[in-house]
């Protein structure tokens, strides 16, 4: 009976008209979220100006066919030196820089300050996964440097190169320090195209309420009035980091933009300032289920498991096709849409998680790939927490039953989850919305349901 229930729901796809028929049922919403977008640029453009900053990040093409981002100065990975420190490049190079998963390269490695250029040898290349079959991949690239080479009070910069020297990058200095308290920062894959502020104070909001204390995102061509927004939320007192993407490849050639890249980045530098790294999408939420906030579920896990390095958080689908309720109409979306789909995801399909940024050599988009020696990953059960991701599911398919079968998540029984919308009035109240939307003379319509 059970393999031929699996059979019908493997084999369920709805009509194709559907998906458009359900999801115009939410006009009255998308209005109230449109005329609130449009004061909000309103707002911006008279009272926000655009600066270009200056970043010490940012591609650039150091070699043939290699592109680093950023370059860290930290302890070796204990596959190169269980001793000294190592110059840590992240970028990406062509799938064929080097035969191996890692290996020695033909490129060298060179540190400077002012004048003073030392020569350290050939690099070792370290290719991610996750490059879905595309020219490039996201690497690794690693020179070892003698600790007494280092003064912390000097300013340091770092090349690759084979033949003759091209450019040199600012490295960041990374300080080991430890540290029992709990800290929780959160990273953001990088931004492009177009997409509503409002969606992105909803999730600032979110997050801060339920205890993050810094927010790091990546901007990559979005637009003017996106600009002019982050522009903006760096004069409020909200902790954030907002990091160039300027991506010099097509997304052809590597996957989603070098997604994987600017999560090696976040976690890097998180290393040793928080002691926990969320990464997520602008349109996921961590839910707890039996905590009060994130910090308190993180303590709770940390208990439980002494030697975890993440813990992959199964997500759940509030699909705009399930419609928003009629007596609801905020220009929040997670305080309109209370129906969701019943059937968790499986761990490391379309997760996210949270690290110990410590314990972490290699991250993933849905899962990591690779531990300092003894951690390992903890798939947290769903009456735990939840990933709350609100989009569209038409045509989505999920796997089910051992990856063995798939069916349509608009096929999935529909589930009422007041959980955000209950806390409606300490997402409404935060400072930074009160503050923004105040300003912004937007008003929050919210008929919590109860």
């Amino acid at each position: 009976m059970f393999l031929l229930i699996s059979y019908f729901k493997a084999n369920m796809y709805p009509e194709p008209m559907n998906c458009f028929a359900i999801e115009n049922i939410d006009i009255k919403s998308k209005e109230i979220i449109s005329d609130a977008e449009i004061k909000m640029n309103n707002f911006l453009k008279k009272y926000t100006e655009y600066r270009s900053s200056s970043h010490i990040k940012g591609w650039i093409e150091i070699a043939h066919n290699v592109f680093i981002y950023s370059v860290y100065i930290d302890r070796c990975p204990s596959e190169i030196s269980s001793s000294s420190l190592c110059l840590q490049f992240i970028g990406i190079a062509l799938m064929n820089i080097t035969d191996s998963d890692s290996s020695v390269s033909d490129l060298k490695c060179a540190l400077k300050e002012r004048s003073n250029v030392k020569e350290l040898g050939f690099a070792f290349i370290e290719k991610l996964p996750e490059h879905h079959f595309k020219p490039y991949t996201a690497i690794f690239v690693y020179c070892t440097v003698e600790d007494s080479m280092i003064d912390l009070t000097l300013m340091y910069y770092a090349t690759l190169y084979k033949f003759s020297i091209s450019a040199w990058l600012p490295t960041y200095y990374l300080v080991p320090k430890v540290s029992h308290n709990l800290a929780v920062n959160l990273c953001v894959r990088p931004l492009y195209g177009s997409f509503s502020s409002i969606s992105v104070i909803e999730f600032l909001a979110f997050y801060k309420t339920m205890g993050v204390q810094h927010f790091v995102f990546y901007r990559f061509n979005i637009s003017e009035s996106t600009n002019l927004f982050f522009e903006y939320l760096k004069s409020t007192n909200l902790s954030i980091e907002i990091n160039p993407w300027d991506m010099p490849l097509d997304d052809d050639l590597i996957h989603e933009y070098g997604q994987i890249v600017f999560t090696q980045d976040c976690i890097v530098q998180s290393r040793y300032k928080f002691s926990h790294t969320i990464i997520v999408d602008i349109d996921e939420f961590i839910v707890p289920k039996i905590h009060v906030n994130i910090p308190s579920l993180i303590s709770y896990l940390d208990e439980t498991y002494e030697n975890a390095g993440s813990y992959i958080i199964p997500m759940v689908l509030f699909c705009d096709e399930f419609s928003y309720d009629k007596n609801s109409s905020s220009v929040f979306r997670i305080l309109n849409n209370n129906k969701r789909q019943k059937t968790p995801w499986a761990w490391g399909y379309r997760s996210k998680y949270i690290v110990r940024s410590s314990r972490v050599l290699q991250g993933g988009v849905h899962f990591v790939w690779k531990y300092e020696k003894n951690c390992y990953e903890i798939n947290v059960s769903h009456s735990v927490a939840l990933l709350y991701h609100y989009r569209s599911c038409c045509g989505l398919l999920q796997t089910w039953f051992l990856h063995l079968f798939s069916f349509h998540v608009l096929n999935d029984e529909i589930v009422i989850d007041n959980t955000l919308i209950k806390n409606a009035n300490k997402l409404i109240n935060d400072n930074l919305v009160s503050h923004i939307l105040k300003s912004s003379n937007i008003t929050v319509f919210v008929d919590a349901l109860h």
